[in-house]
């Protein structure tokens, strides 16, 4: 007996169709960006059904919204990585190996998408207790120090609803924002036992020229193993992420 196997015909879908078309429009009016109305415009679509799949866009970090026109968000390069962003991954990559090289603990880079920070690289150590990264996976923000980093650089409006989207109130919320004031100041920020009992992690932003924060690198391991040397941590994790703007 002979078995036949129809293959199927794609056809368009036109949700799919608006969201791609949505971000093609938006990559395309950079560095301006969209307003909403534009954005509708471009697809001859009702404004309520753009400003839902658009918000649905900024939520993933695909696109980002400021002074009310959409652009490209920080997710973007995970789709697909310009030769600019390969010579920085490999730029990455031989820093988190100078910190995994240095401290022996597991070295990682975070990109933000939407609410969350997602692992793209890490080192990890050779202790048999260390620190294991998922990559590719959404990690919320806060308390994490690379969610930290990244939550310190946020206008305040968009800082007080992700708190309030997440249920950080009153006085914790108060402390929060003093917190991440001061990781803004001081251009790195700590995390120990907030995420995993026993652990700390030392984060810093990586800060690109004319560019909005979106990248981190950070180093992450076991508490007691590196009591007494989280200041001296940190200003390495500083100077590596200033070396990774620097060759952006």
């Amino acid at each position: 007996m002979r078995s036949e196997v129809t293959a199927s015909v794609a056809a368009e879908h036109r949700t799919v169709s608006r969201v791609m078309s949505i971000i093609e429009a938006v990559a395309a009016s950079e560095p301006r960006g969209l307003k909403l109305g534009e954005m509708a415009d471009a697809l001859d679509a009702p404004k309520s059904s753009v400003h839902g799949l658009a918000k649905g866009l900024v939520a993933l970090g695909y696109l980002r919204e400021t002074d009310v026109r959409y652009l490209t968000g920080p997710a973007i390069p995970l789709l697909m990585p310009t030769d600019t962003d390969a010579w920085r991954q490999r730029v990455v990559t031989e820093q988190l190996t100078v910190l995994r090289d240095k401290w022996n603990e597991t070295a990682m880079a975070g990109i933000l998408a939407g609410d969350s920070v997602v692992y793209l690289q890490s080192v990890e150590s050779s202790h048999t207790l260390r620190a294991s990264v998922p990559l590719n996976t959404r990690v919320q923000l806060w308390p994490g120090s690379s969610g930290k980093c990244l939550l310190a650089a946020m206008p305040v409006k968009r800082l007080e609803n992700y708190f309030k989207r997440i249920g950080v109130e009153g006085d914790e919320r108060t402390d929060a924002m003093e917190e991440l004031a001061q990781v803004k100041k001081q251009g790195f920020a700590l995390n120990l036992g907030g995420t995993a009992i026993g652990m700390f992690g030392v984060a810093s932003p990586i800060v690109l020229p004319n560019k909005p924060i979106t990248q981190t690198i950070a180093v992450t391991g076991p508490e007691a193993r590196r009591s007494g040397q989280l200041a001296a941590l940190a200003s390495d994790v500083y100077e590596a992420a200033q070396v990774i703007a620097r060759a952006g």
